[in-house]
C-alpha cells in the first residue's frame, strides 16, 4: 500500500452459508478523501464497510488498513478508526454528554482532555443544548448526530459512517451534512456509505459505485460526472418548435443528440463546444419564444443509471 493510501480493498468476495455472496468490490480511499461509497440496498456497502472493520473475514481478495490486514491487526487498526453504524443504538437512560464522556475514556482519555474532547465534539455536532437530555428523548437526527459525534472522539485518522442520513428528516440532513463539511474542512479522511446519491454529490471527493453486489465504477466525483464529456443545454419555448427546428439544432457542430419534449428542448453536446450561443440563437429566430435556458451536466443519479444499464445491455 502507498504512502498516501488509507484503505484498499481489492477483488473483495464474501459468501455466506445460505448461497449468497457479495463481490468482487474493490476501491481505493486516498489520505483526505471524502469517499462516497454508493449503492442500492443489498448490494455489498455493509458487508465491504464490516471487512474493513475487520468484523468479517473475506472469503478471498484483500483488505488492508493503514497497511495493515484488519482481521488480523484489528485492534491496531481500529484505534485509528472512528465509526458510525447503520443503525445506531444508545441506552435510552444515558444522556448525550455520558455516551462520549464513556466512549474517550475507553479511548484513553482522561481528566481536562475528556473534558475538552467531550465540549468540542458536542459543540460540533451542535448538541451542546442537548448534552444532558436523555437519549430516550432524541429525535432520528440527534442520534445520528450523537453517532457522528462518537466516532470523532479522539480525532481518528479515518471516520467511516454506513448510512449517516438513513431515515433523517431534511432538517436533520442538512444538520448531518455540515457536520461532514467541516470534518472534510479539517482534513480527516472520510468514507461513508449510502443510497442517498444527492447527498453524495454535495459532499465526496472521490466516489465508488457497487450494484449486485460488485463495483461498478469508482473516481473522482468530477471525473464521474463527466465521464463521458457530455454537457445539457436545456431550453423552455412558449411554443413547441417544429421539427425543422429540432434538426437545425443537430446540425450544429458537437452536438450528439436533441430531444424535444412539448415546449422543453435538451441538446446534449461535447463539453469541450459551447453551443449555447447558436441554440439561443435558432430558438429564437424559429419564433418559438425563449422562456428558459440553462446548462446542465448529468448527475450522480443519471450517471449510476447509465451504468445500471449499460451493464444490463451487457
Amino acid at each position: 500500500m502507498s504512502g498516501g493510501e488509507v484503505i484498499r480493498v481489492e477483488s473483495l468476495v464474501k459468501r455466506y452459508g445460505d448461497g449468497g455472496e457479495v463481490g468482487p468490490i474493490s476501491l481505493t480511499v486516498r489520505r483526505g478523501d471524502v469517499y462516497g461509497f454508493v449503492g442500492p440496498n443489498g448490494s455489498g456497502k455493509t458487508t465491504t464497510i464490516r471487512a474493513i472493520l475487520g468484523l468479517l473475514r473475506p472469503t478471498s481478495g484483500r483488505v488492508e488498513v493503514f497497511g495493515m490486514d484488519p482481521w488480523k491487526e484489528s485492534k491496531r487498526v481500529n484505534a485509528l478508526i472512528g465509526y458510525s453504524p447503520e443503525l445506531p443504538s444508545f441506552p435510552s437512560f444515558l444522556t448525550a454528554r455520558q455516551v462520549l464522556e464513556i466512549t474517550g475514556k475507553l479511548k484513553g482519555l482522561s481528566g481536562s482532555e475528556l473534558k475538552r474532547e467531550v465540549e468540542r465534539v458536542l459543540d460540533l455536532t451542535g448538541l451542546v443544548n442537548h448534552a444532558g437530555r436523555r437519549i430516550g428523548n432524541f429525535s432520528k437526527g440527534m442520534v445520528q448526530r450523537l453517532s457522528i459525534g462518537q466516532a470523532l472522539i479522539g480525532e481518528p485518522e479515518l471516520l467511516v459512517l454506513d448510512e449517516p442520513m438513513l431515515g433523517v428528516d431534511p432538517v436533520g440532513r442538512v444538520q448531518i451534512r455540515e457536520i461532514l463539511l467541516d470534518v472534510r474542512r479539517r482534513g480527516t479522511t472520510i468514507l461513508f456509505s449510502s443510497h442517498e446519491l444527492y447527498e453524495v454529490e454535495r459532499l465526496a471527493t472521490r466516489i465508488g459505485m457497487v450494484y449486485l453486489g460488485r463495483t461498478v465504477l469508482e473516481g473522482g466525483i468530477e471525473e464521474v460526472l463527466h465521464h463521458d464529456g457530455s454537457v445539457r443545454v436545456k431550453a423552455v419555448t412558449r411554443s413547441a418548435p417544429g421539427e425543422e427546428v429540432i434538426e437545425s439544432l443537430r446540425r450544429i457542430g458537437g452536438v450528439r443528440d436533441v430531444r424535444a419534449d412539448g415546449n422543453s428542448v435538451t441538446v446534449v453536446a461535447d463539453d469541450s463546444v459551447d453551443v449555447r450561443d447558436q441554440v439561443a440563437e435558432r430558438l429564437v429566430l424559429s419564433g418559438c419564444g425563449l422562456l428558459e435556458f440553462r446548462t446542465e451536466r448529468s448527475s450522480l443519479e443519471e450517471v449510476f443509471m447509465d451504468r445500471v444499464r449499460s451493464l444490463g445491455r451487457g
